[in-house]
């Protein structure tokens, strides 16, 4: 069970650079447990999680390759899910709260949508063509000295930036601010959703409040290219941050659903509606 969620939202970090000593047996078995007793999405979507060990075992022989951006570590976390709808937000979301509870144990994590042979993984989840692999995360103990690639990856993503609430955050409309009643009492858990991990920090979630119903859109960055990601992070972000909420929600004992009610609201081109969540 995942607790202090604000806490671990704001402790939780990339880490790149490992120590070599191995995550003890009865620390890795939590793990396992709690990823294959929380791989179902709100959508309904189930996400196989591996742990993959190239030091051990049936993954000792595989090639697990990062491109040198991993260092220290041999241990891995991937998770597969099915072609269908919303599958990618599921993933995102199962994936987000597989790499809290790493956070709860103190081991390092990093969202890796990239920067990783995906053929090595696929091998790895035996990879089925009906199914995809949108990312991994290394796991194991912080090193003590940050690498030069640590700095550059967070410097390039402007990970201490992120956008102001108003920029994310809405009343009725795209137009209207939130008034400072919804602020005082929703404020928390949108912060949340602030904070929230994204693809090169483009943080592309928006939500409108209206009435009791908060509204998730996908506002897409202009030339943000997956076909050369071969992944649609961005739809994973969204998952990650319906997943800050529904917790944040969930620990302060708000009562909620997750549905589908677009409201129809004018968007731009880049903007797609997503999923609503109701406080009931």
């Amino acid at each position: 069970m995942i607790q202090n969620i604000e806490e671990l939202i704001r402790t939780r970090k990339s880490i790149r650079t490992f120590t070599d000593s191995s995550i003890e047996p009865e620390i890795k078995q939590q793990i396992i447990s709690y990823m294959h007793a929380n791989n179902t999405g709100i959508f309904g979507n189930k996400v196989d999680f591996y742990w993959i060990d190239g030091n051990e075992g049936e993954y000792k022989n595989v090639k697990l390759g990062t491109y040198g951006i991993i260092s220290g570590t041999k241990s891995f976390i991937a998770g597969k899910v099915k072609e269908g709808d919303k599958n990618y937000e599921d993933f995102g979301y199962c994936m987000e709260k597989v790499i809290l509870y790493c956070t709860q144990l103190n081991i390092g994590t990093c969202w890796m949508g990239g920067t990783y042979k995906k053929t090595d993984f696929a091998t790895a989840v035996d990879l089925k063509e009906d199914e995809i692999l949108p990312a991994i995360t290394p796991t194991g103990y912080f090193g003590e000295k940050k690498r030069t690639i640590d700095k550059l990856f967070r410097r390039m993503a402007g990970s201490e930036h992120r956008k102001p609430f108003d920029e994310l955050f809405f009343s009725d409309s795209f137009s209207q601010s939130l008034t400072d009643k919804q602020q005082s009492t929703y404020g928390y858990f949108l912060e949340m959703v602030r904070l929230a991990p994204s693809a090169s920090n483009k943080q592309p979630w928006r939500i409108v409040l209206i009435g009791n119903v908060f509204h998730f859109y996908l506002k897409r960055t202009p030339n943000y290219n997956n076909k050369v990601l071969q992944s649609d992070l961005q739809r994973v972000d969204m998952g990650i941050c319906m997943s800050h909420f529904d917790l944040a929600l969930s620990e302060k004992n708000v009562k909620h659903q997750w549905i589908s009610a677009n409201p129809g609201l004018a968007t731009d081109e880049m903007t797609e509606y997503c999923a609503a969540c109701e406080l009931l």
